[in-house]
């Protein structure tokens, strides 16, 4: 996953759209997926899931045809794409969006030299705009003031590509999710033995996990080193997430429990240990 401050410093060397054209011929094309090719990083994939705007390093893929519907063509950003006049600047700045109603993330406002530029995933719509939105769009967003949480800071920090358990804990960080670090240590082993009884405990009872048995391994192997205790709860509620932290600060473990049933909540790829 990439998230948007990794955006921050490079240059927007490219954009490739993908759009959906209806072969009625109503309305503008729909734009679904946008990619940004950006220097040293590639090409950034933007997609909606949701209200959740996800960044991940993936090529264009080819156009297509929809039989009947239409077809969805894949090249670069016309000319009147909001995106098009910034090609060849770099980011200055990423300052995330919140819509007020939903109270979540779901986008940001990217500065670059020339002006900036608003990235947002809206009732699953990917919209990037440069003027106001339509209607009620509008006064229901606002700019969140930059992350001065310590604690989001730390999970930002150590949560990265290492698992899937740690790519849904940064995505639950990246969009507004609470975050707390204990004052305390414990002994990793003697986590080890409680989490081992809630691996069971969870399996017994059919409750969604992600890493767990992974984490009483992990918690075992250090044996009598101190660990500090993290947690992060996802914003909709439907995951919680407990982080191991070292003495050193490095991440020595991380696992996830789901707390609303699937069926309430959005498919975010989680797997059942």
């Amino acid at each position: 996953m990439v998230t948007p401050e990794d955006l921050v410093g490079r240059q927007v060397q490219r954009v490739t759209c993908s759009r959906f054209n209806a072969h009625d011929g109503g309305g503008k094309p729909e734009l679904l997926h946008m990619w940004l090719h950006v220097e040293n990083l590639g090409p950034v994939r933007f997609h909606t899931l949701d209200h959740i705007l996800d960044l991940r390093i993936d090529e264009p893929h080819d156009s297509y045809d929809m039989d009947t519907l239409g077809n969805v063509t894949v090249g670069d950003a016309p000319d009147e794409f909001p995106l098009a006049p910034f090609i060849g600047s770099r980011v200055v700045s990423i300052q995330h969006i919140r819509q007020r109603s939903i109270d979540s993330r779901v986008g940001f406002e990217m500065a670059l030299r020339a002006g900036s530029v608003r990235i947002l995933a809206l009732a699953d719509d990917l919209v990037v705009t440069t003027a106001r939105l339509p209607g009620n769009w509008e006064d229901d967003l606002v700019l969140d003031p930059p992350d001065t949480d310590p604690a989001s800071e730390v999970m930002l920090r150590i949560l990265a590509e290492q698992t899937q358990v740690c790519r849904a804990a940064r995505e639950a960080v990246l969009t507004g999710g609470a975050c707390r670090i204990g004052d305390g240590v414990v002994p990793a082993e003697v986590l080890a033995g409680t989490y081992a009884v809630r691996l069971e405990h969870t399996r017994a009872a059919n409750i969604e996990t992600i890493g767990l048995p992974e984490t009483v391994a992990a918690l075992r192997e250090h044996g009598a080193q101190p660990v500090q205790l993290g947690s992060i709860d996802s914003p909709d509620g439907s995951w919680h997430f407990v982080v191991f932290l070292a003495a050193d600060g490095s991440l020595a473990a991380c696992t996830g429990v789901r707390k609303i049933s699937p069926e309430t909540t959005g498919d975010h790829g989680e797997t059942r240990s």
